[in-house]
């Protein structure tokens, strides 16, 4: 056999898809014993095998050698299984290309002899930025094609099952697989009726499901299919390929015109301007610049994500100042891309924790054991009668079918519809029904900031300049020509935008930072006649009416060339452009973006004593703030060193020029719709990109914090130590002043509050800020004090999206359920990772979250939650309906067979198609409760409530039967049953059926009563007309039944279909 830890190795190490891998080939005893097990087994070893496949691996080969290896079992981070088929090339193929492989999650995995283990096939390997530069070259047609068969077809093609294995997977599933095991033994009872119902209705319910997959895989594959033509470099030759062909180090041409990029690409020369909301859901034109040539860089997409073009980006605009094309070079292809990237997360989301189906699969077999004593009871009363052996197997098969109620899953998915239909009224578009449960239960609601609570557009509030180290007065966009000429040339210049069709494009902030100048931007063609050394891709200049008056003011009128940018990146919080003014050799550097990076760069002898204090000033009240700063570079540089230079060589000794307020205003929406969730006591916390105090403001404004809590600032810092192997953090924790705020706490030095000090504010309303730093640092080094933290945080800033990922995975390990509402940028994987994902971006990453808003505010959250509390509320009820239904049917069943009796098929057809199925399905008719309450609904069937109203419910009504029995049998005109070995599958009619199965009919309809829930989730039970048509035409069935027989019904249709006994009960 082996022991597995010896071929066990770890897959991707130390990456977020680090997995273990173990090898096997295939073994022939072992398959033979196996299929004798099957047989044996009756083919429920088979059914587990299907469920999991790594069984069937472990039963039918053996442990070997990866290099020798068949198969690999895969297990990630998750628990989840996965056994791939390893492909070995054939014996005559010399190809060095022609390798061991296998592929997981759309990614190819190929075996490395020198390493003897396999490893992830990404994309080229490049060494460094100048590297990059190095490959210019392009590739001979010999390389392509080698790298094609190495690599494989550069496409993203979604499979979509064919429909055949759809219909077997939601088969095997061990609800369906229950099912089948009851029509099989109803219908050897000739039980057709139900049988055939319930093949019926398992059939529509599994179609409606592979419908609704066949649609998501088609929806997505249309989405994400593209295919163009396109210009490539081979052989030193211009030539035009199909996009598939494309591989790694492949130099391809990009046209003037809009086009969608093919693969992820590094730009090599020229600019372009392109839209990535395809994968971060931002509309907002992004500028792409060229790979810097520095040998001391190491090139990865992350840290050149403005040199990098991804696949799925529609390529606005591409222009080059020479007279050559703009180039870039093939960095990834297929699934390997950023577009394929987002694509797998999609086909291989990371498994949430849902309780509710897992406590489902829980409650099925607990019942199952329930189950037990009754079938041995069955057993032991019809063997006392005198039954055949053949008739009591079917009977004690038959008593197993009673305790799990076989139409749950359409029941199920019925209620669901009924949510996602009522939600559509709202403008709210769901993917998956069955997330709408999830829905109802959330408890805290994460929410981004921009674009989110506050508007997506800043509105610039002041300029405020910086002249001899100190601030001067603040100026208003109608006076910006008061302004410093530094400080109107950094406006003019530090930005990304670029002129489409003759429209500004770019940042809505540098658009408006543009404006105010009243400057124009112009990109030369080839043929343009300029006084530069060089041509230039940008040259900004005043427009005429203000360079007549900066001619007035004394003020230098020239055009300016933006020779070199480094555009805006999120990681590094700046921006900075390289400027050339005409007839002049010498460069400046202007820089903008968050004032505590910017100033970090500034010689500090240019920033103002009170720079902190201004800038807190500003922020506290909810401003955006941005620093700008500038200085002029050494006179002997040349043009050509400009673009060797590297960045951190650039970006020093600045000067800082001045601050731009900008103002982010709250949506309408936002403020009611956190009050109503705040009444509702569903916690609410901010994770956005924003300065802290900016946020903090925000958070008060909106209501999320109000004015009389108090907001403490939580900082670590890493200590240095000798000893490295034992890092330590220093947490402190500073009391937030904000105006309006109330001053609780006694504040030491400098505002901060030791530890010891916390506990003197748990029993009044405080809330934790901290940054992304923090959190980092937090979770790396002290899980305790994170588990803290986030328990009270409520702000969280200049959070990056893997640390709002992480935000979300520690609340849902403190047992939260939790929702994430974002704009859908840089909020893909927190949409992903809640339990309900709502995003507010209609662009193609949507898809990503089960829930879209078609209203870009927050109002949609009150609406989602109230709907899926009305969702949950009525699937908790129709199964406690249907499980009470099981086992009070049983109940009675089990009454009559002590008397030798069974309910006819007639019986049976009126209570488990009329009473069974129809009152659960209409459940999800109800609408919901139009306002959100502090209690929260049950999320667990199997908590004490839950199991109380069940178990009460049940026990009540077995007394009523047993009671109605032997009421029964004090009756003079009762008549017993004589037994009938021969009749033991269709006894005759009888005064006992009749009563016990009239009682139990009463039951259900009080059951559906008392189990429809209403208010505070639903409306009023009376709301639902449907439920109300059932529900009185039945009681006055059962009424007529039970007391007006003979006189309003003809006898024969008792006898004949119901079976029963009428005479003499009146």
């Amino acid at each position: 056999m082996g022991n597995p830890a010896v071929y066990a190795e770890k897959l991707n190490p130390g990456e977020d898809d680090e997995m273990s891998i173990t090898g096997y080939r295939f073994s022939f005893p072992k398959t033979i014993l196996t299929c004798f097990a099957v047989l044996l087994s009756g083919g429920t070893l088979l059914i587990l095998m299907s469920w999991k496949p790594s069984i069937r691996i472990k039963m039918t080969h053996s442990l070997c050698p990866f290099k020798q290896a068949e198969k690999v079992v895969l297990i990630d981070m998750y628990n989840q299984q996965y056994v791939e088929k390893v492909v070995r090339p054939e014996i005559s193929t010399t190809s060095p290309t022609q390798t061991i492989y296998f592929y997981n999650k759309k990614i190819k995995y190929i075996w490395q002899q020198d390493f003897l283990h396999f490893v992830k096939l990404g994309g080229l390997d490049v060494e460094s930025c100048e590297h990059v530069h190095s490959l210019a070259r392009g590739l001979s047609s010999t390389e392509a094609l080698l790298r094609l068969q190495l690599y494989g077809k550069n496409s993203i093609l979604v499979e979509v099952k064919p429909i055949f294995k759809l219909i077997f997977q939601e088969i095997g599933s061990p609800f369906y697989m229950y099912q089948i095991f009851i029509v099989i033994v109803w219908m050897v009872q000739v039980y057709y009726q139900f049988s055939v119902c319930v093949v019926l209705l398992s059939t529509i319910s599994i179609t409606a499901t592979v419908w609704e997959t066949r649609k998501q895989s088609k929806a997505l594959r249309n989405a994400v299919h593209s295919h163009s033509e396109v210009t490539v470099l081979r052989d030193g030759y211009e030539i035009q390929k199909s996009s598939h062909e494309l591989v790694p180090g492949d130099v391809i041409f990009l046209p003037q015109h809009q086009c969608v990029m093919e693969c992820d690409a590094i730009l090599l020369s020229g600019t372009c301007v392109v839209s990535e909301s395809m994968l971060t859901g931002e509309s907002t034109p992004i500028t792409k610049v060229p790979i810097a040539q520095d040998s001391n860089h190491p090139y990865s997409p992350l840290s050149n994500k403005r040199s990098t073009i991804f696949c799925g980006t529609e390529i606005l605009h591409s222009c080059s100042s020479e007279s050559s094309a703009v180039k870039a070079l093939v960095y990834r292809t297929g699934f390997s891309t950023a577009k394929g990237e987002l694509v797998r997360s999609i086909l291989f989301p990371k498994p949430v924790q849902y309780k509710l189906y897992s406590e489902l699969f829980k409650s099925m077999i607990i019942f199952l054991v329930l189950g037990i004593p009754a079938m041995v009871y069955t057993a032991i009363i019809w063997s006392h009668h005198g039954a055949s052996a053949k008739n009591v197997v079917i009977l004690v098969v038959d008593v197993a079918t009673f305790v799990v109620p076989p139409l749950l899953p359409a029941v199920m998915t019925s209620i669901n519809a009924h949510g996602q239909r009522r939600l559509r009224t709202h403008d709210i578009f769901c993917l998956n029904s069955g997330h709408i449960n999830f829905a109802g239960g959330l408890d805290v609601v994460c929410f981004d900031k921009t674009g989110t609570l506050t508007e997506d557009n800043l509105d610039l509030a002041g300029i405020i300049p910086i002249q001899d180290v100190r601030f001067q007065h603040p100026f208003t966009p109608g006076s910006s020509h008061s302004l410093p000429s530094t400080l109107i040339h950094a406006l003019a210049t530090c930005h990304s935008l670029t002129v489409v069709d003759g429209r500004l494009m770019g940042y809505p902030v540098d658009i408006k930072m543009f404006n105010v100048v009243a400057w124009e931007l112009e990109e030369p063609k080839a043929d343009y006649h300029c006084s530069f050394e060089r041509l230039p891709a940008r040259i900004v200049r005043p427009k005429k009416k203000e360079a007549a008056f900066l001619r007035m003011s004394g003020m230098p009128v020239t055009d300016i060339a933006i020779v070199r940018q480094f555009p805006f990146e999120s990681l590094l919080q700046r921006m900075s452009v390289i400027t050339c003014k005409e007839g002049s050799d010498n460069f400046e550097l202007y820089i903008k973006g968050a004032p505590e990076m910017v100033s970090s760069f500034c010689d500090s002898n240019t920033i103002p004593e009170n720079f902190l204090d201004v800038l807190e000033l500003y922020t506290r009240q909810g401003f955006r703030v941005l620093a700008l700063g500038y200085r002029s570079l050494e006179p002997n540089i040349t043009w050509d060193e400009i673009f060797r230079k590297p960045r951190d060589d650039l970006e020093c000794n600045l000067k800082l020029v001045g601050l731009l307020v900008l103002q982010n205003k709250l949506k309408p929406e936002s403020q009611p719709s956190l009050r109503i969730l705040k009444k509702a006591n569903i916690r609410t916390v901010m994770v956005t990109g924003d300065n802290l105090l900016t946020a903090i403001s925000v958070a008060r404004d909106c209501g999320m914090v109000d004015e009389e809590d108090s907001v403490i600032s939580v900082e670590a810092e890493l200590l240095k130590h000798g000893d490295s192997k034992s890092p330590r953090i220093r947490v402190n924790y500073s009391h937030v002043k904000l105006p309006g705020f109330s001053e609780k706490l006694a504040v030491g030095k400098n505002g901060i509050i030791e530890d010891a000090c916390i506990p003197l504010v748990q029993h009044s309303p405080y809330h934790l800020a901290m940054d992304g730093k923090t959190f980092n640092l937090i979770k790396k080094y002290d899980q305790v004090l994170l588990q803290k933290v986030v328990h009270k945080g409520t702000i969280f800033a200049r959070m990056l999206p893997e640390q709002k990922l992480h935000l979300i995975e520690v609340l849902q390990l403190q047992g939260h359920q939790v929702g994430m509402c974002g704009d859908g940028a840089n909020d893909c994987g927190a949409l992903k990772t809640a339990h309900a994902g709502v995003s507010l971006s209609v662009a193609e990453a949507s898809v990503a979250s089960p829930f879209t808003a078609k209203k870009q505010n927050i109002e949609c959250i009150p609406t989602l939650i109230r709907e899926g509390r009305a969702t949950l509320a009525a699937t908790f009820g129709a199964f406690r309906y249907m499980v009470c239904y099981c086992f009070i049917l049983l109940s009675a069943v089990l009454i009559l067979f002590w008397d030798g009796e069974k309910p006819s098929d007639g019986a049976y057809v009126l209570i488990d198609i009329i009473l069974n199925l129809l009152p659960p399905i209409v459940f999800g008719g109800t609408a919901a409760y139009p306002y959100l309450v502090k209690k929260l609904p049950t999320r667990s069937i199997l908590s004490f409530v839950m199991q109380f109203s069940m178990i009460s419910y049940i026990l009540l009504q077995i007394g009523v039967l047993i009671f109605a029995r032997y009421f029964l049998l004090m009756q003079p005109w009762f008549e017993p049953t004589v037994y009938n070995k021969e009749t033991t599958l269709h006894p005759p009619p009888s005064h006992m059926a009749c009563t016990i199965i009239s009682v139990n009919m009463m039951s259900y309809i009080i059951a559906a009563v008392i189990f429809a829930p209403g208010p505070p989730y639903r409306k009023h039970f009376f709301s639902n007309k449907t439920i109300l048509r059932i529900f009185s035409s039945v009681f006055t069935q059962d009424i007529l039944l039970s007391y007006y027989k003979i006189k309003m019904y003809p006898l024969f249709l008792y006898k004949q279909y119901l079976n029963i006994k009428c005479e003499n009960m009146i």
